[in-house]
């Protein structure tokens, strides 16, 4: 009983409580449970609480509404999966999941790829082989190569020739700063031009060679000719051996799904390469030069030159790429320069051949037979460099589908066409300052395993 009464006085539960008692929670849930038409005149609107009234900041339906659908969560949400949440960059200080997008690009131990090339030539150096002097109406038409009537090594241009460019590395390491470092053999070449000219005089003229050194009488089966034929090839190879230092893209951004899954996806990123290495290139060129007359045997009337040349270029190969790379598709410049040594060889013969009756029509024409062998070589500076503008596919994480634009040159070597030596003036010469450019389009694959 003492304690029953104790606690009435306290005022516990048991004790009744005066109608201005109550709680501020109390009190705010009061004023939400009258209608606002049942208010009194002189009593604040339940939406609007007496300022002198203690309250809470919200409402509870007010807190629990905000935590249900929030406007702002809403706004960084999107409908694709691709891009689930999105997360600030360089607002987060490490991010969920870190995996080095290399293990997607290059996840194995070899590397390689092949492609192939479809290629253009540069013209020939350009030299005056024979002219017509009906045509001509000129003594010495070397002097004006451009008139009608001439025979010329620029007459036909190359087609274009298929070519292949393979590639296989390894990779070896990564350095200190997590770049990658391999070693890779690459083979540029297949590369073999062939054309075809011919010219032949109009009808009761002939034809003279300038190559002959003098324009009458000549050479012995060369002047007097009423056909001119040649014919030129052109081959080039190219090996080389580098090392190879590239930078890897950086961690791969994690991306959580609207459906709460998370998946990696690589980062968009420049990828710069740099090689170090050794490069050899072989480029053999071949000229023939014939002439003849119509209806006459070669026995009686026929005269034949032969060019052949051979370049071997040695030197360091210095080279570089610069990569643009999405997770899907990627793009960029690949180029080398290679600063060579030039061996360069040359081998000429000639032979002709005229026992038909001195023409009625022309005051000297040469008669007799001739013959003769040479060879030359040379040691000097030669230079080989080839740009790539490629792009790709990317159609599996270590396979992809790639096109280019290709750009070579190669100088300092022995042409056919700039070995003119018919006359036999310079016995055992060359000239090793010839110069070949070569574009076109390539196509491959390039992977990892």
């Amino acid at each position: 009983m003492l304690l029953a009464l104790g606690m009435i006085a306290a005022g516990g539960p048991a004790a009744a409580q005066p109608e201005d008692d109550v709680t501020v929670l109390e009190d705010r849930l009061l004023f939400e449970l009258v209608p606002p038409a049942a208010a009194k005149p002189d009593e604040p609107a339940a939406d609007e609480p007496d300022p002198d009234e203690p309250t809470l900041l919200a409402g509870p339906e007010e807190v629990v509404g905000r935590e249900l659908v929030s406007p702002a969560l809403v706004d960084e949400v999107s409908a694709r999966a691709a891009d689930g949440l999105r997360v600030q960059d360089f607002e987060v200080e490490e991010m969920p999941f870190e995996s080095s997008s290399g293990k997607w690009f290059s996840s194995g131990e070899w590397y390689g790829s092949a492609e192939v090339l479809m290629m253009s030539r540069s013209r020939n150096y350009r030299r005056v082989m024979g002219y017509d002097p009906s045509v001509v109406g000129f003594p010495n038409p070397s002097l004006r190569p451009n008139l009608a009537g001439t025979f010329v090594t620029t007459g036909v241009p190359w087609d274009l020739v298929p070519g292949a460019r393979l590639t296989i590395g390894e990779h070896l390491d990564r350095d200190h700063l997590d770049r990658d470092q391999s070693l890779e053999f690459t083979y540029y070449g297949g590369l073999s031009f062939f054309v075809r000219d011919s010219y032949n005089a109009m009808p009761r003229s002939f034809l003279v060679t300038p190559l002959a050194g003098t324009i009458l009488p000549g050479m012995p089966g060369f002047t007097y000719a009423q056909t001119y034929d040649s014919t030129i090839s052109s081959n080039l190879n190219s090996i080389e051996l580098n090392y190879k230092l590239s930078r890897r893209l950086g961690r791969d951004q994690m991306i959580m799904s609207p459906n709460g899954g998370w998946s990696r996806h690589a980062e968009r990123g420049w990828l710069p390469a740099v090689l170090i290495g050794t490069r050899l290139a072989n480029v053999d060129e071949t000229f023939t030069f014939a002439s003849s007359r119509r209806n006459t045997s070669t026995d009686t009337f026929s005269g034949r030159y032969d060019i052949q040349t051979q370049n071997w270029l040695w030197g360091l190969n210095f080279g570089g790429e610069l990569i643009s790379r999405n997770e899907f598709y990627y793009w960029g410049l690949r180029g080398r320069v290679t600063p060579a040594v030039s061996f360069a060889a040359n081998q000429q013969q000639a032979a002709g051949i005229n026992t038909l009756p001195p023409p009625p029509s022309v005051a000297q024409v040469s008669r007799g037979a001739f013959s003769w062998r040479q060879a030359a070589d040379q040691v000097g500076p030669g230079f080989l460099g080839d740009l790539t503008i490629l792009g790709g596919w990317q159609v599996t994480p270590n396979f992809a589908v790639q096109v280019g634009y290709d750009f070579l040159w190669v100088a300092g070597i022995a042409t056919a066409t700039r070995q003119f030596n018919l006359d036999n003036v310079r016995p055992n010469s060359i000239d090793g300052g010839g110069q070949v450019f070569y574009n076109g389009l390539s196509m491959g694959v390039e992977g990892s395993w």
